[in-house]
């Protein structure tokens, strides 16, 4: 339909543009401080708003125009990202800007992710919700692909001008894609609960929902401990590489060529019962592959295990968000993807203390001692959890 056609173009080009400015901010922090430390500060800034603000998010899609949501984050990418060109055009960009305009990027992505979401679900239904989540996950691959290729290139030809002219282009399209699309929904009713009495509502009913608090659980140690260490890789790439901006930028993207092709497989799938399966699978193959990575001495060696660490992140982060949207009640979905949101929000503490690590002792370091805990982790959170043992089905199905 031509209404998720227009919402998938753009975000395709939010996605490529959000791993692109996430690449140029790291290039940039890293080379105006020198500091693996700041550079993993920058990812807490990205991912604090997802921690503080993921749940209010997710009752904001329940009870507002997702519409309006979307266009009021598409509004803040736009102007920050134009706040950040004049800055680097005029010579005067310092690295608090640059967490000032991490902060505000991450807060647009935690406004958006349940509103996109409960209203991809809206357009498309149940029975295709699935092949709708697998072409965001293929969306979100071509855009981690081509944000971080076309980052380090411009920045190896033009410096860091190119990249952000590119993000603000490409972040205005994206806007008048959203602007023009006619389902535009009504706005909620307001519910007879307050806001405190909604977030009880939702942690219960996420708590006491078994398959839901397995996804939270696992999401929970898989962002704190797996996806925080995402914001090293430049500083892998530089110091224990050896390789520059562009080559940084083309080991970055291997995540997306493997996510790519699994993503696609996926999607061509008529109807899938054991979703959980597919999404343990694909966090074991990412948490093997990232700690194969952070041992790796070669480029080439490196570059297949973020690629096989890209084949298992597609099916993790496909089943993700569909098994909670077809186990979730339907008033409750918004809440629930809130919840969602707030364990993914853990990264921004991950970062945190891979950060540290890596002052102490390096990021290469960092990266392998923060999987291996996750692994750990996650053998009993996996083994104990309903998701590999029944398929997924809807709430009124399963009862």
């Amino acid at each position: 339909m031509r209404d998720f056609r227009l919402m998938w173009a753009a975000g395709g080009l939010d996605n490529a543009g959000r791993w692109m400015d996430t690449v140029v901010m790291g290039l940039l922090v890293l080379d105006l401080t020198d500091s693996a430390f700041q550079v993993a500060l920058l990812f807490v800034f990205r991912w604090v708003p997802m921690l503080a603000f993921a749940l209010l998010s997710g009752m904001i899609a329940d009870r507002a125009n997702r519409w309006a949501v979307m266009m009021l984050a598409r509004t803040v990418a736009v102007a920050a990202t134009a706040v950040i060109l004049a800055l680097v055009l005029t010579g005067a960009v310092e690295p608090w800007h640059l967490f000032i305009a991490s902060f505000f990027l991450g807060c647009l992505f935690v406004m958006e992710f349940p509103s996109r979401r409960s209203l991809i679900y809206d357009l498309v239904g149940s029975e295709r919700i699935v092949s709708a989540m697998s072409l965001e996950t293929i969306n979100t691959t071509i855009g981690r692909f081509a944000g971080p290729f076309m980052a380090g290139l411009l920045i190896e030809f033009t410096g860091f001008k190119g990249p952000y002219l590119l993000l603000l282009v490409v972040y205005v399209i994206a806007f008048a894609l959203i602007m023009v699309i006619e389902t535009r929904g009504p706005v909620r009713v307001k519910p007879s609960y307050s806001f405190w009495g909604t977030v009880s509502r939702g942690f219960k009913y996420s708590l006491n929902n078994s398959v839901i608090r397995s996804v939270l659980i696992i999401t929970l140690i898989m962002n704190a401990m797996a996806f925080s260490v995402e914001s090293l890789f430049p500083v892998v790439a530089r110091d224990h590489l050896g390789v520059g901006a562009g080559l940084t930028g083309i080991l970055i993207s291997a995540q997306a060529i493997g996510s790519l092709a699994a993503a696609t497989v996926i999607a061509s799938l008529a109807v899938v019962r054991y979703h959980g399966r597919i999404f343990c699978l694909g966090l074991g193959l990412q948490l093997l592959s990232l700690l194969f990575f952070a041992i790796s001495p070669w480029y080439p060696l490196s570059f297949l295990m973020l690629l096989l660490a890209g084949l298992g992140a597609a099916g993790y982060s496909t089943m993700q968000s569909t098994i909670i949207l077809i186990s979730a009640e339907p008033e409750m979905r918004g809440t629930a993807l809130g919840m969602l949101g707030q364990c993914i929000g853990v990264a921004a503490v991950g970062g945190l203390a891979v950060g540290i690590v890596a002052n102490f002792f390096s990021a290469q370091a960092a990266v392998a001692m923060s999987v291996s805990l996750g692994l750990v982790l996650l053998l009993p959170a996996v083994f104990f959890s309903p998701l590999v043992r029944r398929p997924i089905s809807p709430p009124d199905e399963a009862a």
